[in-house]
């Protein structure tokens, strides 16, 4: 069997498009689709179907696509371990993150690593964690950030990174209204809270007040968002309050745009864990396993 045809087979796969892999291998789509074609007819099975723009492994497919995947990791591995050196280290990791992390985590964790890894190249891709698994599952990525994960049989999790999240006004709403002294009041004021299952308040009221969560879990929010960037904005406007990433946030607090609700008692904040995942039979190169322990080794908490 040839060993091109077997690569760019691989690479078809990696880039979940012919046309996409034809842009990384440099070649025109009509040669890819024409290794593939010859492929198949040497190995004598169908390895892959086309569904629109996209490609849809056959179980064969699978099957010889983990083989051939394991064996060039493990060539590419031993290139990149006898080099030694991190400088010729080279290669595309591909990752799946919240839109939040995107912006706030992962820049610093790219920039020293890439000092490290100066040849290595990033692809991110902003979801969230039901669909990160998914591209995680179907080779479209290599790598997720995420809070939650459904399939922990199939993929592993490690704790990378921890958000802090506090109740916050702005000034201006401070300026406007009365803020609340306990707990119970804040079920009056208007929230800015994160679509259904990433509800940071219900987590909050849960951790503090019990005996109030039936009540928290029939409040409405005022506005409901997907990212901690636009509900901090939100909540920069006055429109209510909300909790949001210590980390995030500092700069306004620092200024005073954004207060903390000066509630009485003892009141936590709600701590979160995000974790790198990957499949647990992965075929993870050199370069990505470095990539995972540097982010274990600069873990934030």
């Amino acid at each position: 069997m040839d060993y091109n045809k077997a690569r760019t087979f691989v690479e078809v796969v990696d880039s979940g498009s012919i046309s996409a892999a034809a842009g990384r291998l440099k070649r025109t789509q009509q040669a890819i689709s024409l290794q593939i074609q010859t492929l198949e007819k040497e190995l004598g099975i169908s390895l892959l179907v086309r569904e629109g723009r996209s490609i849809v492994l056959t179980e064969g497919g699978e099957h010889l696509y983990q083989e051939f995947k394991a064996q060039f990791i493990a060539m590419e591995n031993s290139v990149q371990q006898y080099k030694s050196d991190r400088s010729s280290a080279s290669g595309v990791i591909r990752i799946g993150v919240w839109v939040d992390l995107s912006s706030v985590y992962f820049p610093e964790m790219l920039a020293t690593f890439s000092k490290l890894y100066p040849l290595v190249k990033f692809e991110i891709q902003t979801a969230v964690d039901h669909e990160l698994e998914a591209m995680l599952i179907e080779n479209k990525i290599d790598l997720s950030h995420q809070i939650f994960v459904d399939n922990s049989k199939l993929l592993f999790q490690a704790n990378t990174f921890t958000c802090e999240f506090i109740p916050v006004v702005s000034k201006g709403y401070a300026t406007l209204s009365k803020l609340p002294t306990d707990i119970v009041e804040t079920l009056e004021m208007p929230l800015i809270d994160i679509y259904g299952d990433y509800s940071v308040y219900r987590v909050w009221i849960k951790k503090n007040a019990r005996h109030l969560l039936s009540v928290a879990e029939k409040k409405m929010a005022v506005v409901c968002v997907t990212s901690h960037q636009a509900l901090k904005n939100l909540v920069l406007e006055g429109l209510g309050f909300g909790l949001l990433p210590r980390n995030m946030i500092q700069a306004e607090l620092s200024a005073g745009d954004l207060i903390l609700l000066p509630l009485s008692g003892d009141i936590e904040s709600v701590r979160v864990d995000m974790d790198i995942v990957y499949k647990r039979n992965n075929s993870l190169g050199h370069i990505h396993h470095a990539f995972i322990q540097h982010l274990l080794d600069n873990k934030i908490v």
